[in-house]
């Protein structure tokens, strides 16, 4: 497929348009780093009839308006919303107005809402900037989720807002136990800013119990002496998701730090939490996420 790539000294960065924009390779050149998470297993680059999210787990991708696929009723109104949201399988238009920047844009009918994303390379940080419009009639319960799969390495550091002091499992059969269980960020049973060993052939997903305002998460490679650091508008995106499988998804191995609208993954188990953002007809929802890499 056509690529757009925004390089610089220090980093080269490149994307697939025609897959709702996905990076496939985040790369930092005076280490020979690449964040973005690369195939270990037989996966596709072109769009199919029968696209599979599964199909397409690399790289970093935006998940709009949904995560978890469902049939929602809402006000009068019926949403089939797809497996991990429309942006990700969508072809969109990109526009290279400047070397170091392109913008990229859809727009869907069967949401009603158009999507702008402008690529800005500074220096050694990407900033995506955001602008959605719900342009139809009805109201959107909708959730924004950044999908950004990381490379892995079994000794890298997380370290999450401080404001967050309690992670809620999300996922069944993880080490974490029972979905809904709730720990302190200080616990026996599992390292909230350590990955699962590789050989554990394990995964989990977790999100922080508490909603931030600093909206800044930093991800440490030792070996490497390289950090990432991921900074987000945190009143637009106040709860943060983390997912990691150490070979325990179909033998992948890849780590995403999710800043999330809602709380969290579907739609109606955000309305049940009370934490779903709604769009209304004409609003428009505008917001940025930067990565660093030093």
């Amino acid at each position: 497929m056509k690529t757009v790539i925004l390089e610089n000294d220090v980093l080269k960065i490149e994307l697939l348009p025609g897959l709702g924009g996905k990076i496939i390779s985040f790369f930092q050149k005076d280490k020979a780093f690449e964040l973005a998470a690369q195939p270990e297993r037989e996966m596709k680059s072109s769009p199919d009839k029968e696209m599979r999210f599964s199909d397409y787990a690399y790289g970093m991708d935006d998940t709009f308006p949904n995560i978890d696929s469902e049939i929602l009723h809402w006000k009068g109104k019926t949403f089939d919303f797809p497996d991990h949201g429309e942006i990700w399988k969508s072809s969109l238009t990109a526009v290279k107005q400047k070397p170091h920047e392109v913008t990229l844009s859809m727009k869907s009918e069967a949401f009603s809402f158009e999507y702008e994303k402008t690529l800005v390379l500074e220096e050694d940080r990407l900033r995506m900037k955001y602008r959605i419009v719900n342009f139809g009639n009805h109201e959107l319960p909708c959730l924004w989720t950044w999908h950004g799969l990381l490379h892995y390495e079994e000794d890298m550091v997380l370290t999450l807002p401080k404001e967050i002091t309690h992670f809620r499992n999300v996922l069944a059969d993880s080490c974490l136990g029972d979905v809904g269980t709730v720990y302190p960020k200080q616990n026996p049973v599992y390292d909230f800013e350590k990955v699962p060993k590789a050989e554990s052939l394990s995964m989990v997903k977790f999100y922080g119990e508490e909603a931030v305002k600093n909206g800044i998460c930093e991800i440490f490679y030792p070996k490497q002496q390289v950090s990432c650091k991921l900074s987000y508008d945190a009143q637009a995106l106040p709860y943060l998701g983390v997912w990691i499988t150490a070979g325990g998804f179909c033998g992948d191995y890849n780590l995403a730090v999710e800043p999330s609208s809602g709380f969290y993954d579907s739609v109606s188990k955000a309305r049940e939490n009370g934490k779903l953002p709604v769009l209304g007809a004409g609003d428009v929802m505008e917001f940025e996420v930067s990565i660093s890499l030093r």
